[in-house]
């Protein structure tokens, strides 16, 4: 009779697993689906302007199209290579073509941060703006780089922590454009809502990444008063 108990409690365990992981997995599945609906969005929307070469769609880039283009091209590529790299099961088959997404991620957000850093200080007309940029282009670069010191000293979990932060740090191009889109701002001037938008579109994703990175480490099992560890044994 033990055994059958057990055997039920077993089978009711894996039942609510298989649930909990099914729930995970659409909802990770929606979640990259909006994304990428959002991101398709953002390209026809704000990019595709820029495809017609001239001064009437650049206005006042129009001096500096170069570095624009650099900074849209450098984004871009970072933008849609983002999601592969945390496919998991491209990771464990296919480890040579993680790397090498990574690598190219990582050359789009230096190359899309050295023009962000250019056009701050140079093309922006509000310079209020162009210091929201130029933070940007900061926060940009070193999340990346963090990313990429943690998986050269092989601390995989703070790789994918790292890099989680460096992509919602990308998605700001596109978190940018619908704060525009949905009037967020409205009440302010032109030149002030230019200045928030280029604050809060990577600021307040970063900080509530932060958190839900944290949330399991703050919110969990509290810490264990030394009185109930057992002599000899390490805090953990």
């Amino acid at each position: 009779m033990v055994g059958g108990n057990g055997a039920v409690t077993s089978t009711t365990t894996l039942a609510r697993l298989n649930r909990g992981s099914l729930i995970r997995t659409i909802l990770v599945w929606l979640g990259w689906t909006t994304i990428a609906a959002v991101g398709v969005y953002f390209y026809r929307v704000a990019v595709g302007r820029y495809i017609h070469f001239d001064v009437t769609h650049y206005r006042h880039y129009w001096i500096s199209r170069w570095w624009l283009e650099a900074h849209l091209g450098g984004g871009s590529l970072a933008l849609i290579l983002g999601p592969f790299q945390f496919s998991t099961a491209l990771r464990q088959r296919y480890i040579k073509v993680h790397r090498w997404i990574g690598r190219t991620y990582l050359s789009g957000v230096l190359i899309g941060s050295i023009a962000a850093v250019y056009m701050s200080f140079n093309v922006s007309p509000n310079k209020a703006f162009g210091v929201a940029l130029l933070f940007l282009a900061l926060a940009w670069v070193t999340t990346s780089s963090m990313g990429l010191i943690a998986v050269l000293r092989r601390q995989f979990a703070a790789h994918r922590e790292w890099m989680i932060r460096s992509y919602v740090v990308t998605f700001a191009f596109v978190s940018f454009r619908l704060l525009k889109d949905l009037n967020v701002f409205g009440r302010l001037d032109p030149e002030s809502q230019s200045v928030m938008r280029g604050w809060v579109a990577w600021a307040v994703p970063l900080l509530l990444a932060e958190v839900i990175l944290q949330w399991r480490r703050t919110i969990g099992p509290g810490r264990i008063p030394d009185r109930v560890l057992p002599k000899g044994v390490p805090r953990p």
